[in-house]
């Protein structure tokens, strides 16, 4: 018999458990079709042993190719939405802010910056660093198995059944997306998977993975869940999807391009080694991911309209701001006066995006 709205997979009783759960063996990829090598870097591995800082990832032309392993700097474990603020558990608005999270990833990107590291070079500290792991100073290089990897199933109620929400384009101009994510995963209690998706020049197009075996693809670049995004970086995923946040006040239009200054960080919402979850702040027990601040809360979810800069694997910049979580009638209410209507349509998402130069 199957478990309703899919498995927890973990070693214990977790957080969010309805008991303990029998160990479920991971799928890690889907076979490909037709002529496709892969659809994910799991099936690259007849290729193998790649050679040292390098590693075998699946092309969006589903072919197996070498691509360099870079490293990427773990977010600062102290970003988060607005710390202070908190939610008041026991009101009845729909404020949509049930905790949840996955992580994942499928081939299909390449590997960000376009520059390499040495796998075989050593650290400050005299030890060598391995491709995938974590250095002393907690930093994931790209390409290699997500630490925290049982945590993020167990905390974050990680499900092995894909999202049924839909992705679709509203509004699209010339150079500028305007697009729908469905987020609502089955209800406040989040019975499904994240809703992942990856950037293309024709939009944002849905990836149809369950959130464990998202934990391993490198084919997404953002996911949603209530009131959650992340990016597949870190402790998010074996990719190299990274953000930075703009100045406060800074409009969409006014970002034409990336600023030298700009500071790219990974999800790192779990402590390097101890593996402990971060907190957003927001005292709903959401994880403090790297665009948790799109969000205040207020009653319900007040937009913050914050411009984020997304680096994509294959070293393209996105600029992104999130127009709504709600309805678009139902977040206007609650934008100006901190109330929403009785249906409000929670979870579902309205982002606005652009490629930059």
């Amino acid at each position: 018999m199957g478990f309703p709205g899919g498995v927890v997979l973990k070693r214990g009783a977790g957080r969010y458990g309805m008991g303990a759960l029998a160990v479920l063996a991971l799928t890690l990829a889907v076979g490909g079709c037709g002529g496709d090598e892969c659809v994910d870097a799991f099936d690259c591995r007849d290729k193998g042993a790649p050679p040292e800082g390098q590693a075998y990832v699946c092309t969006a032309d589903n072919t197996c190719e070498l691509r360099n392993l870079t490293p990427v700097p773990e977010e600062d474990a102290g970003t988060g939405t607005d710390a202070g603020t908190t939610t008041d558990a026991g009101t009845g608005t729909d404020a949509g802010t049930t905790t949840d999270a996955g992580t994942g990833t499928d081939a299909g990107t390449t590997t960000d910056a376009g520059t390499t590291t040495d796998a075989g070079t050593e650290t400050d500290a005299g030890t060598t660093t391995d491709a995938g792991t974590e250095t002393d100073g907690g930093t994931q290089l790209c390409g290699g198995p997500v630490t925290c990897r049982d945590q993020s199933i167990d905390e974050l109620s990680l499900r092995t059944n894909i999202a049924t929400g839909s992705i679709l384009e509203e509004g699209t101009t010339q150079g500028q997306f305007f697009t729908y994510l469905d987020g609502r995963a089955g209800g406040l209690s989040a019975t499904q998977s994240y809703t992942y998706a990856r950037f293309t020049p024709t939009g944002l197009v849905k990836v149809e993975i369950d959130d464990q075996s998202a934990l391993a693809s490198t084919a997404w670049d953002i996911a949603v869940r209530r009131s959650v995004i992340r990016v597949n970086s870190g402790v998010s995923g074996p990719s190299c999807v990274t953000v930075a946040q703009t100045a406060e006040g800074t409009t969409f239009d006014a970002v034409t391009s990336v600023e030298p200054t700009a500071t790219f960080l990974a999800e790192a919402y779990f402590t390097p080694n101890t593996c402990e979850l971060i907190l957003d702040g927001s005292g709903i027990n959401s994880p403090g991911t790297a665009l948790a601040t799109f969000w205040r809360y207020n009653n319900c979810l007040v937009m913050t309209d914050k411009v984020f800069l997304l680096q994509l694997a294959d070293g393209r910049h996105v600029k992104l701001q999130v127009a709504s979580y709600y309805e678009p009638a139902a977040q206007a209410q609650c934008n100006t006066s901190g109330t929403l209507p009785a249906v409000t349509g929670s979870g579902q998402y309205r982002i606005k995006w652009a490629y930059l130069p």
